[in-house]
């Protein structure tokens, strides 16, 4: 997302920053660039922790293993298109907070002839 909120065109999956000590911030899987929000998408297919892992690390430990299954878990209650901020618990499990329903959708400034 932009920092206005809009979606933007080209996005990437986001997960919950692994990092110690935590940060309540997203993290981008394939540049590792930091999201403060972001928003649901529909990947078409079942996701697992397992899968998660694989993608960021070789050797991930139990603390991020719980750390992804809670993300994973908030997921379950929230729908496609909710923006969503991350904050972690004292217990390092993850908290999804809805921001807004879906992104600030710009409309188009074209007019017909």
């Amino acid at each position: 997302m932009t920092k206005d909120g809009h979606a933007t065109q080209r996005g990437e999956h986001l997960v919950p920053c692994l990092a110690l000590p935590r940060e309540n911030t997203f993290i981008g899987v394939k540049t590792g660039k930091r999201y403060a929000t972001g928003y649901l998408v529909f990947l078409g297919k079942e996701i697992t922790a397992e899968d998660i892992l694989k993608k960021l690390n070789d050797h991930p430990s139990q603390a991020d293993r719980r750390v992804i299954e809670s993300f994973l878990s908030a997921l379950q209650g929230l729908t496609i298109g909710n923006v969503v901020s991350l904050q972690f618990t004292t217990d390092e499990c993850c908290r999804l907070t809805k921001t807004a329903e879906r992104p600030v959708v710009e409309r188009s400034k074209r007019t017909l002839p």
